[in-house]
Parts: structure tokens; sequence; C-alpha cells
């Protein structure tokens, strides 16, 4: 939510807390997604393991049939340092339609919250990169 409708004394109009509701949504689907997905890796792991190894010889040695290590890289705006550079990627729209310049943020600003990432960080580590 726009961090200026909590600083007024009247009711925003229902556009904006319309807008609001949708993002409280659509975090909360996000939060519940990324927990799922967390849950599931040991899961897939397992399933992975059991279809490439032979019955009763998994082993989870780096390069043998049971290796699986699953990454999760968040990349979220919130993550940004600069206030205004998070406010400007939090009022993009939410379509395939940006201006050229818009991409590039974008894209600079994904590049420098992956970087920071701690499971990417790892997955490169582990890559020997």
């Amino acid at each position: 939510m726009d961090e200026q409708w909590a600083k007024i004394e009247w009711v925003p109009p229902f556009a904006a807390m319309f807008s609001s509701y949708s993002s409280i949504s659509i975090n909360r689907y996000n939060l519940e997604t990324v927990a799922l997905l967390q849950e599931s890796f040991e899961r897939w792991a397992r399933e992975i393991r059991e279809g490439r190894c032979l019955a009763g010889q998994i082993s989870t040695e780096p390069g043998s049939c049971g290796d699986i290590t699953f990454y999760l890289a968040e990349v979220k705006f919130e993550n940004l340092e600069d206030p205004e550079e998070r406010s400007y990627m939090d009022q993009l729209p939410t379509s395939f339609r940006l201006k050229p310049e818009q991409v590039d943020k974008l894209r600079d600003a994904a590049r420098r919250l992956l970087r920071k990432a701690e499971d990417f960080q790892r997955l490169l580590r582990d890559l020997g990169k």
C-alpha cells in the first residue's frame, strides 16, 4: 500500500482501498506459495533419489545419484536499500507493457537483489563460482 494513505485523516478513495486489499491478498498468497515450495523440496528430493538410485543404495555424496539440493532465491523490492527506488519499483504496473527505461531499471534492481540473495550465493558457492 502506498504509505501516503496512512498519513491522512479521512477515508481513502475506494480504488485506493481496493488496491491495498488486493495487494494484501497477493502478498499472503506469495508467502503461502513460498512456504509450500520450501516444504516440497525434501519430498521432491526424495522422489528424485528414489527414481535415480538403486533400491537401498541411495547416497547423497557429491556427484552421487542422490546429490539433490534445491535453492530458493527470493527477489523482493522490499529488500532494496534506497526508499525512493523501492517506491518506484512498487509503483510499476504489473503488466507486460513497460517502457524501455522501466525495464532497464527493473532488470538492474533484480540483478542487485539476486546477487544479495543468500540462497543464490549458496548456489554459486556450491557450483564453485
